[in-house]
C-alpha cells in the first residue's frame, strides 16, 4: 500500500524522484569551486529576507523616507543590524559574483557547455551593481539623492529617447515624492525578482553543463576538474555551512566596523559619544535630502568609483590641468566605452571557443580588472589625499555634522514633525546661525573668540573682510558684558574700536566719569560695578523683559535698581521703573541681551528703543539696516531672526546618551514665543 501511494505520488508530483535526487546529489569532492556559488546563494538570501523586513518599515515618499530609516535604525528593536545585515550583505553579492566571473574566464569554465552559466552570472552582476544604484536613492540621504539625479541626468544626453527616460524614471521633470516608489519597484521586483528568476536559470545551466560533461564523449576545449564525486550530504555540507559561516562574519564584521576600528585605533576611528550606540553600528545614516539644496560632494558607491573617476579623468596641459570628457563629452564613459565592456563580455564565450580566443580574454579581462582597482584606488586616493580636494573633503565633514545634527534633533522630546526632518533642520540654530550671520551679519560684525580666549567647538570664527561693528562672539556672556566697562577694552576692535562709538558720550563716560567713581572707592565701587555687570547678566540670560508691577520689578530688589543710579545709567539709557525721559538718547537697557531684546534690535535697530532717530545719523547708528520692519518688507523672517538669535545666545537643543547606570531627563528644546 506504501508502495503503491509513493507510486502515485511520484506519478502525479515527482517529488518521490526530487527528494531521492537531492539525497543522491554529489559534488566535485574537495573542490573549492563548489563553495562560491553556495556563497553567492546565501548572500542573496540573506539580502532578500532582511529586505523583506524593511520594507515592512519603510515609507516611499519624499516626507518620509528618511525619517522610516531613522525609525528602523533608531528605535525599532535590532533595526540597525537588519539594515546593515542588507546593506553589506548586498555588497558582499557584488564581490562575490565579480570573483566567481574571474574564476570562470581564469579557470576556462565559461566555455562550451557553459556558455549560459557565464551569461547568467554576469547578469547577476549587472543585476546586483543596478540595485546598489536604485537603493542609494530609497535612503533619500544627501548624498544618495545627489548623487543619483547625476546618474540619472545623463540619460538626457542619449538622442530621442534621453528626456522621455528621464521623465519615466524619475517621473516628472524633477526628483520628487513620485521618484521613490519608482526606484522602489526597479529595486525590489526588477532588480530583486530578476536576480531571483535569473539566479534558478544559472542554477539550471550550471546543473545541465555538468550533465552534458558527464554524459559526452567528445572531447572539447572545456577544462575539467578532475576531482572524484562525492555525497553533498556528507563532509561536504559541513564545508559549504562553513563558507556560509564565513559569509555571515564578513557581514557582522562590517556591521561592527567602527566600534572594532576605534577599538584598534581610536586616534583615527573615532565614536560620537553623545549620540545612541545605534548611530555606530550598521550603516551610517546620511543627512536628509534637501532638493533645494545639492550636495557637490556627493559620491557612488565603491563599486561605481572606478567609472565615476574615468569620468573625471584630467591630463596636464600648458594652461593647467584639462577635462579628459568634458560635459558634453560625458556620454564617452558612460555609455560608449561602458556599452562596448559589456558587448565584450557578452562574447567572452563564443571567443574562448578557440585556444588563442581564451588566452585573449585572459589577458583582456586581467587587464580590464586591474584598470578597476587601479582607477578605484585612484578616486579614493584623489578625494582623500590630493590637497587640490580640500575643500570635498571640508564639505564631507560638515554633511556629517549635519547628519549627526539630524539624528540629535529627531531624538528630541517633541521627535519629527509631520512635515519631516528636513524642517528641523532648517529652523536649527547649530546649523543654520551661521549661514544667516555669515550672510546678513558678517559684513560689519567681525565674529571671533575676544583676545585672550580659546575658540568654543560650537563657534566657529567667522571671517569678516571689513570689521565696523563690535565681535558678537558670545554676547550674552559675563566677560563680553564687563568689556563696556573696561577703558581699555571698549576701544579695541572687538568693541567700539571700529565704530563712530569710539569717541562717543559711552566710551567718554568709561574713561571720564566712570574712572572717576571708581578712584573715589575702589573696593566698594568695584562689587557695585561688578553687582551692576550680574544684573545686566542676568536680564541676558532671559526670554523677555522683566514684568513691572506697582510692588516692584520682577526678580530685581530696591539695591539691585539702586545700581543703575549709583552709575548715572538712567542718563541716557531707558531703565526699570524709570520715570522720566533720558536726556542723551541710547538703547533701552531693559531687558538688555535678553532673547527679546536681541530679535528687537535686530528687527529695527532705528526705532526709538535703541538707536532711534534722537540720536542723528552723524553719531547713532547708520550702518545697520532694519531687517524686519513689517512681514511684508522683512530681509529676514520672524523665525529666522529667532534662528539666528537663539544661535548666538548658545540656546538649542542637546542629546545626551544615557550612560548604564543613569538615564538623564531629557533637555528641553527652546520653546518659541
Amino acid at each position: 500500500m506504501q508502495n503503491l501511494f509513493l507510486l502515485w505520488l511520484d506519478e502525479r508530483t515527482g517529488f518521490p524522484t526530487l527528494y531521492n535526487k537531492i539525497r543522491n546529489w554529489t559534488v566535485p569532492a574537495g573542490c573549492c569551486c563548489r563553495f562560491l556559488p553556495a556563497m553567492i546563494l546565501f548572500a542573496f538570501l540573506l539580502q532578500a529576507i532582511t529586505g523583506v523586513f524593511l520594507w515592512a518599515y519603510y515609507s516611499p515618499n519624499a516626507q518620509a523616507a528618511w525619517e522610516s530609516l531613522f525609525f528602523m535604525q533608531f528605535i525599532l528593536p535590532g533595526g540597525w543590524m537588519i539594515r546593515g545585515i542588507h546593506h553589506f550583505s548586498a555588497q558582499l553579492l557584488t564581490v562575490l559574483l565579480g570573483l566567481y566571473l574571474l574564476g570562470l574566464v581564469f579557470s576556462g569554465k565559461y566555455r562550451p557547455p557553459k556558455e549560459f552559466v557565464f551569461w547568467a552570472a554576469f547578469i547577476l552582476f549587472l543585476f546586483s551593481l543596478a540595485s546598489s544604484l536604485t537603493g542609494d536613492l530609497l535612503s533619500w540621504t544627501l548624498s544618495g539623492f545627489s548623487a543619483t539625479l547625476v546618474r540619472v541626468r545623463f540619460l538626457q544626453m542619449i538622442p530621442f529617447i534621453g528626456e522621455p527616460l528621464f521623465r519615466i524614471v524619475c517621473g516628472g521633470t524633477e526628483f520628487g515624492t513620485l521618484t521613490i516608489p519608482r526606484f522602489l519597484v526597479l529595486h525590489i521586483l526588477v532588480f530583486g525578482g530578476g536576480s531571483f528568476a535569473v539566479m534558478i536559470l544559472w542554477r539550471f545551466f550550471d546543473h545541465r553543463a555538468a550533465t552534458l560533461l558527464r554524459q559526452s564523449k567528445n572531447k572539447t576545449p572545456e577544462i575539467k576538474c578532475n576531482c572524484p564525486c562525492v555525497p553533498f550530504w556528507s563532509s561536504e555540507v559541513l564545508k559549504c555551512s562553513l563558507a556560509w559561516l564565513l559569509v555571515t562574519a564578513i557581514v557582522l564584521i562590517l556591521v561592527y566596523r567602527q566600534p572594532i576600528l576605534h577599538t584598534i585605533r581610536p586616534d583615527l576611528f573615532s565614536i560620537h559619544e553623545n549620540l545612541p550606540r545605534e548611530a555606530s553600528l550598521g550603516v551610517h545614516l546620511s543627512a536628509p535630502a534637501d532638493p533645494a539644496d545639492f550636495y557637490d560632494a556627493a559620491r557612488p558607491e565603491w563599486s561605481f568609483r572606478a567609472l565615476y573617476h574615468f569620468c573625471n579623468l584630467k591630463i596636464k596641459g600648458k594652461n593647467g590641468e584639462i577635462d579628459v570628457f568634458p560635459g558634453e563629452r560625458k556620454y564617452i564613459p558612460i555609455f560608449v566605452v561602458t556599452g562596448c565592456l559589456m558587448f565584450y563580455a557578452a562574447l567572452i564565450p563564443i571567443i574562448g571557443r578557440l585556444k588563442i580566443g581564451h588566452c585573449f580574454n585572459v589577458i583582456m579581462v586581467l587587464f580590464l580588472f586591474l584598470s578597476v582597482c587601479y582607477l578605484t584606488y585612484a578616486s579614493y586616493h584623489h578625494d582623500y589625499c590630493d590637497p587640490a580636494m580640500e575643500s570635498f573633503r571640508q564639505d564631507e565633514a560638515n554633511a556629517e555634522q549635519i547628519a549627526e545634527r539630524a539624528v540629535e534633533l529627531c531624538l528630541a522630546p517633541d521627535g519629527i514633525p509631520p512635515t519631516g526632518a528636513l524642517t528641523l533642520l532648517q529652523r536649527d540654530p547649530l546649523l543654520q546661525g551661521p549661514a544667516l550671520y555669515t550672510q546678513h551679519c558678517a559684513v560689519c560684525h567681525p565674529f571671533k573668540p575676544l583676545d585672550g580666549e580659546q575658540e568654543s567647538p560650537d563657534f566657529k570664527p567667522i571671517p569678516c573682510e571689513t570689521p565696523k561693528a563690535p565681535n558678537l562672539y558670545q554676547p550674552m556672556r559675563k566677560k563680553w558684558i564687563e568689556g563696556f566697562f573696561d577703558t581699555k577694552r571698549i576701544r579695541n576692535d572687538d568693541y567700539f574700536g571700529k565704530t563712530k562709538f569710539a569717541s562717543g558720550t559711552m566710551t567718554g563716560y568709561v574713561r571720564g566719569e566712570l574712572k572717576e567713581i571708581l578712584s573715589e572707592d575702589e573696593d566698594e565701587n568695584g562689587k557695585l560695578l561688578d553687582q551692576l555687570v550680574d544684573v545686566l547678566y542676568e536680564d541676558a540670560q532671559r526670554e523677555r523683559l522683566r514684568v513691572e508691577t506697582p510692588n516692584g520689578i520682577e526678580g530685581l530688589t530696591e539695591e539691585q535698581l539702586e545700581l543703575f543710579t549709583t552709575f548715572n545709567c538712567g542718563q541716557c539709557h531707558k531703565l526699570y521703573a524709570q520715570t522720566e525721559k533720558p536726556v542723551i538718547q541710547a538703547p533701552d537697557l531693559r531687558g538688555y541681551m535678553s532673547r527679546e531684546w536681541m530679535i528687537g534690535i535686530i528687527a529695527d535697530p532705528v526705532s526709538t528703543r535703541f538707536y532711534g532717530p534722537a540720536i542723528g545719523k552723524d553719531k547713532g547708528n547708520d550702518e545697520m539696516p532694519s531687517f524686519h520692519l513689517s512681514p511684508e518688507d522683512a530681509v529676514l523672517s520672524r523665525q529666522e531672526m529667532e534662528t539666528l538669535v537663539d544661535w548666538l545666545r548658545g540656546k538649542w537643543y542637546r542629546f545626551h546618551a544615557a550612560s548604564p547606570e543613569t538615564t538623564p531627563e531629557p533637555i528641553p528644546q527652546i520653546q518659541q514665543p
